[in-house]
């Protein structure tokens, strides 16, 4: 899991370069670098970029990046995702 979910943005990354957005790029890139360094906002920033791509799936009918957004949702539900990025929680810094 610690390898796997940072291993899908970058092959996203690699895709939307190829497509030409590089926002897409740029933005799943960075997430990949935070779920990769294990840094306590990467769940959080995972969740804003996937969200973001669904939203940009669904406007544009782009049906397979949707299911692919949402299965990586899904995924960061898993128990190993929780125990690698936990949720941010208000007043308590991460050991």
């Amino acid at each position: 899991m610690n390898v796997a979910v940072p291993l899908v943005f970058v092959a996203y990354a690699g895709i939307a370069i190829a497509l030409g957005r590089w926002p897409s790029t740029v933005g799943a890139m960075i997430v990949a670098w935070l779920l990769w360094r294990q840094h306590r906002r990467a769940r959080f920033a995972a969740y804003i970029f996937l969200s973001m791509l669904t939203v940009r799936a669904v406007v544009t009918r782009t049906w397979p990046l949707a299911l692919f957004a949402l299965v990586l949702i899904a995924a960061l539900q898993l128990p190993g995702a929780h125990r690698l990025w936990p949720r941010l929680r208000w007043g308590r810094p991460r050991p």
